[in-house]
């Protein structure tokens, strides 16, 4: 069965791609036999994907030699029963990320081999599909598995009761639900090295933009089977995993001492933060920090049921915990100050 005009074009320049990638001398003879067509055709294409950056020509016609271009992309879909995230990256996609500031190829390494290695060990699914795209402004990599689906997992094995809990955990690093094998550390650190970072999963989706470090959850109007991880980051970023890692890691221990809890993320539709429950939320888990910052943004009122939770009731059962509330407008400033006044903290 012949293939349709677009697949058989995307065929053969994928061939041609690969073969370039791979040291072939004559591509375009070995193009012309394996696909039945013509020398003409051949250089067509290959004058495509020249104009369009995907391939680079030095020499002349007869002696001409291809490279490949600034424009660079892969995609493959894997049974996770049968990879190893570093596998899968070396021998499939690092050529994508070829020739890029170390910076930006170690961010790109560590994101991919870890939302591959959480698709393999986590998901419950038969298969990942991954993509790597490089353009000139920006380097998108997207991992989609078809198992059961981030949120929906974390909380039927932690016993939360709605999966937007589970954003809310996520955000806040040191989640995991396998911590024989697992940190837990992944999705945080990668979310925080990229500049935009998107899991969606059900109806609903995290995302992360390192221009505002804000975490947001919205929900999507369909369902999506699975889960999707989608990182962004520009070429000529200056950011390192080192400097990621050290804003949130002692230096001395190099342990994962500090952790940011967007407060946003316990507030619901038509919710107002005034229970000791929501409060709870806020800081489950959070005794496994040393220092702890609650982010306040376009929170715009408390009660003091919350506040006192938290400043009050958490404080004192953890004094080895320093709580931070950043972020605050003058009302929530107010609530949170008379607690702390009561409470004899400064």
């Amino acid at each position: 069965m012949k293939l349709g005009r677009t697949k058989q074009s995307q065929a053969i320049r994928g061939f041609l791609i690969d073969s370039v990638r791979s040291g072939k001398k004559n591509i375009v003879a070995e193009t012309c036999n394996h696909f039945s067509i013509s020398r003409q055709s051949v250089h067509r294409h290959l004058a495509f994907l020249i104009e369009s950056g995907f391939l680079v020509s030095e020499g002349t016609t007869r002696a001409r030699i291809y490279r490949i271009g600034p424009i660079r992309q892969q995609t493959g879909t894997y049974a996770l029963s049968a990879i190893q995230e570093d596998r899968v990256y070396q021998n499939d996609f690092a050529f994508v990320f070829e020739d890029l500031r170390k910076n930006v190829q170690d961010i790109c390494h560590y994101g991919f081999t870890e939302m591959v290695n959480n698709a393999i060990d986590h998901s419950g699914g038969s298969e990942v599909e991954i993509s790597a795209q490089r353009m000139s402004d920006r380097l998108w990599i997207t991992v989609r598995d078809d198992g059961e689906g981030i949120f929906t997992r974390i909380a039927r094995i932690l016993n939360l009761s709605d999966p937007r809990e589970a954003i809310l955990e996520l955000s806040k690093g040191k989640l995991t639900t396998d911590p024989k094998n697992h940190t837990g550390e992944g999705i945080f650190f990668t979310a925080r090295a990229f500049d935009v970072f998107l899991i969606r999963s059900g109806d609903l989706m995290f995302n992360h933009l390192h221009d505002s470090d804000i975490d947001m959850m919205d929900h999507a109007e369909t369902d999506f089977t699975g889960t999707l991880v989608v990182m962004m980051i520009a070429p000529d970023s200056s950011r390192s995993l080192t400097s990621v890692f050290d804003e949130y890691t002692d230096q001395e221990t190099y342990d994962f001492t500090k952790t940011v809890v967007p407060v946003r993320l316990a507030l619901y539709e038509g919710d107002q933060l005034i229970s000791r429950s929501q409060a709870k939320r806020i800081v489950n888990r959070v005794e496994r920090f040393r220092n702890v910052m609650l982010d306040f943004e376009s929170i715009e009122t408390v009660g003091r049921s919350f506040v006192d939770e938290i400043f009050r009731v958490f404080a004192n059962r953890h004094p080895e915990i320093t709580l931070k509330a950043i972020n605050m407008n003058e009302e929530v400033e107010k609530a949170v100050g008379r607690v702390l006044s009561l409470n004899g903290s400064t």
